[in-house]
């Protein structure tokens, strides 16, 4: 062999290796690390977790844990140290509630029964905490158990009356506000669940004064309908609903049809994420991001798992069954507040040795692109090297059955 030839080789394999080396990697779709953020093993001795932790923007999870020598906490923490935002145990809570709710400045609003007697909704940061409402004035009897919490602070949440009605309301520590109220002509009733998002929209499913149920959305006012059970589509409605920055209200329906869906609208026709042609044992509570993923509790047959989509492969999260933090799982959580923007899910489970905790699955980025230098260096070595077998082949011309090609 010809030096020219040997070099003509080199040159056009090195090419189709610059090619190749300047594409990305390809990631399996549903593919997630996981992160402990707490367990019944750790150096905070927990007992025992609530099944509905929320995250936020950065990655930090909310949830309520049990101690081990007795008394409960709420807690943040995102795989290293664990913050305690309030403590049964100290000298202000008697026992608090299961589902707290945490924005992206790592406030936390919950329910909890007060020492001095009474209930109410608060909120910390793991200093001080702010009474939004509480039993102990002339307002409130009590409160729903999903409070919800935007970027600005404020906390939207259900109200019983002390009259005997209830109603929607929000706060962020100084007067309330009473969005919506069974005392007009419109509602008769609401359920435990209220979400907020940072324009201070709310929504919750309600019970009407004409007879069946919705999922609805407002700030006051007007209401937008997004589901209706007095509809030709659904037949009715479960607790949670969640709600994004754009407007869009994630939720689990029943259909006239019959079975149920995981299903998203905001106020024209739905979408529906995922039905039981899949998910053939129904499903749980369902959270959405900015971005409009869903990620829900999916039953099929004897199994289920945490899912963003309709495939039971593609668009898993975690199930019972998987491997988790070196064991199996063999529970996982409802979530209601559980996906962030970027795609990250908070999630309880229980594991086949014996432990339980609070856990994060961090999606693989689709990632292994390189950076824009990188691909402007890639780019103009493929360009120069082009050029060179352009140059060779103006003069003098290799046959289309030529092994270089």
């Amino acid at each position: 062999m010809n030096a020219q030839l040997m070099q003509r080789r080199f040159l056009s394999a090195l090419f189709a290796a610059g090619v190749i080396l300047c594409l990305p990697a390809a990631v399996p779709a549903g593919l997630y690390t996981f992160e402990t953020i707490a367990d019944d093993t750790g150096a905070f001795t927990f007992g025992g977790f609530s099944e509905e932790p929320s995250i936020n923007n950065s990655g930090t999870v909310a949830f309520r844990a049990n101690f081990d020598a007795g008394g409960s906490g709420i807690f943040t923490g995102s795989g290293g140290t664990i913050t305690t935002i309030a403590d049964s145990n100290g000298p202000v809570f008697s026992s608090l509630g299961n589902r707290p709710s945490i924005n992206d400045s790592g406030t936390v609003a919950f329910g909890a029964s007060l020492d001095v007697g009474g209930n109410g909704i608060f909120t910390g940061n793991g200093g001080t905490t702010t009474t939004i409402a509480d039993s102990n004035g002339p307002t409130f009897s009590s409160f729903g158990s999903r409070p919800s919490i935007n970027g600005g602070g404020t906390v939207a949440f259900l109200g019983n009356f002390a009259s005997g009605n209830q109603g929607i309301v929000i706060g962020s520590g100084g007067p309330t506000t009473i969005l919506y109220n069974t005392n007009d002509s419109t509602f008769s009733g609401f359920s435990q669940t209220v979400s907020i998002n940072t324009g201070g929209t709310v929504a919750f499913r309600a019970f009407f004064d004409a007879g069946g149920s919705g999922i609805v959305s407002g700030s006051g006012g007007a209401t937008t309908t997004i589901a209706d059970s007095n509809g030709p589509t659904f037949s009715g409605f479960f607790d949670a609903v969640s709600l994004n920055s754009s407007g869009t209200a994630a939720f689990t329906a029943f259909f006239d049809a019959g079975g149920g869906g995981i299903v998203t609208g905001s106020g024209g026709p739905t979408t529906t994420i995922a039905d039981e042609s899949n998910f053939d044992s129904g499903f749980s509570f369902a959270s959405i991001n900015g971005s409009g993923t869903v990620a829900f509790v999916g039953f099929y047959g004897s199994e289920y798992g945490i899912f963003t989509g309709p495939d039971l492969s593609a668009d898993k999260v975690i199930a019972t069954g998987d491997v988790l933090a070196g064991s199996i799982v063999t529970n996982v959580s409802p979530i209601r507040a559980g996906i962030n923007d970027f795609g990250q899910v908070a999630f309880y489970a229980d594991l086949a040795d014996g432990r339980s905790g609070i856990f994060r699955a961090d999606p693989v980025s689709s990632a292994a692109v390189p950076e824009p230098a990188s691909l402007t260096l890639c780019a103009l070595s493929a360009l120069g090297l082009a050029g060179y077998r352009w140059r060779r082949q103006k003069s003098k011309p290799i046959p289309v059955s030529h092994p270089l090609l």
